[in-house]
């Protein structure tokens, strides 16, 4: 199966003219974050077909020329040139039944076989959030609060060209002493396009800052932004209460993205929407945070991906799952023809809507927008 944000390669191109010299290794991290996403996806395909008895000819890493290819079985396996995920190609995925007695062509196979092979990549994306997140509870800590010190500051961002920088402590905004993180916070949030003076401690020094309070766009709300990380405090947990920290971080992540979706479309709001290059954006500025920060930005984005290709729409495994759906109702498969015109008018709709959120995207990039 060859899954959409996978194919993306123009908005990945564009994403990367906005990506300096200097960035270029960020942004192969990127890609190496977004492949690994897409082919543990394509994996949750590969093994659910291969319990079914289903022939995968092909699990491929990554797209173009073949770089390096081994034959196991009947499926080959392929290493290609351009690392922008992977695909699992199956023995009469997108054909229809020719009638045949080959016990491994995907149509000969039941509808709850077919149903769990497409539901399989989601599915993993989901398991890899949990297990991303638990393993960050055990090893790192679940954060239970933000300090008053800058952990890092944008590039660009007003709090970088009033002079922040990372491991100061704000002590006072506006002459007013600040004790905690969610203070400090809350009023950068609350008093957005107005000049702050800010008070740091800087190598138990006072340095006096002014720092615009540029206003932007999270959850749907308007705030107020400096354009820095605060350090976060971190609490260790045992393994079994962080595996349940993983699952509960999973359903957080898709209540938040689905409030979020629906707040935007209730306000008409287009800043909230990111394709490939503001995840790219995203994950460039979480690299200056460290390895944990990335690994936590991974697992959110392998839950996005696992519920966006859940959807109901055309070329996306949701799609797929509906025509079974109505398979089920109607008691025999749609038209593999018909069906595959709707998948194609419904790729060529969401390529469409890449280039439009891409274009978004790299306008987002150029005004700096992101941080606190």
């Amino acid at each position: 199966m060859f899954e959409i944000i996978a194919l993306t390669v123009f908005s990945v191109v564009v994403g990367s003219i906005a990506v300096t010299l200097a960035g270029v290794g960020k942004f192969l991290i990127f890609l190496a974050l977004l492949s690994v996403l897409v082919v543990f996806h394509e994996f949750g395909h590969f093994v659910f077909a291969k319990r079914a008895g289903v022939t995968v000819t092909d699990f491929a890493v990554g797209f173009g020329p073949t770089l390096l290819s081994m034959r196991r079985g009947d499926t080959t396996y392929r290493l290609n040139a351009l690392p922008l995920g992977g695909y699992c190609k199956m023995a009469g995925e997108d054909t229809a039944d020719d009638g045949t007695s080959d016990p491994g062509n995907f149509q000969r196979k039941s509808l709850g076989a077919r149903f769990a092979i497409i539901a399989a990549g989601p599915l993993f994306n989901l398991v890899l959030a949990v297990v991303i997140f638990a393993m960050l509870g055990a090893l790192v800590g679940i954060p239970t609060g933000r300090t008053t010190i800058v952990n890092a500051v944008i590039a660009g961002s007003e709090a970088a060209k009033a002079g922040l920088m990372p491991q100061d402590q704000i002590v006072a905004l506006d002459g007013k002493p600040v004790r905690s993180g969610t203070e400090m916070l809350d009023y950068i949030h609350h008093h957005a396009g107005k000049k702050v003076a800010v008070d740091v401690l800087r190598s138990g020094n006072i340095v006096h800052l002014k720092i615009l309070d540029k206003e932007t766009t999270q959850g749907g709300e308007r705030v107020g932004t400096f354009g820095f990380y605060p350090k976060e405090v971190f609490e260790r947990k045992p393994i079994l209460d962080a595996v349940a920290y993983g699952f509960v971080r999973v359903g957080q992540t898709a209540v938040l993205q689905f409030v979020g979706i629906t707040d935007a479309i209730r306000n008409h709001d287009t800043s909230v929407i990111s394709g490939p290059v503001g995840i790219a954006h995203v994950v460039i500025g979480a690299e200056a945070l460290g390895v944990w920060p990335v690994l936590e930005l991974m697992a959110t984005i392998s839950v996005v991906l696992g519920l966006f290709n859940l959807l109901p729409l055309p070329a996306l495994d949701g799609g797929r799952l509906a025509f079974l759906l109505v398979e089920l109702v109607r008691g025999r498969p749609v038209n593999p023809e018909r069906e595959g015109l709707v998948h194609l008018t419904g790729f060529a709709l969401l390529m469409l809507l890449v280039a439009i959120v891409t274009y978004h995207d790299i306008v987002q990039w150029v005004h700096g927008k992101g941080g606190l």
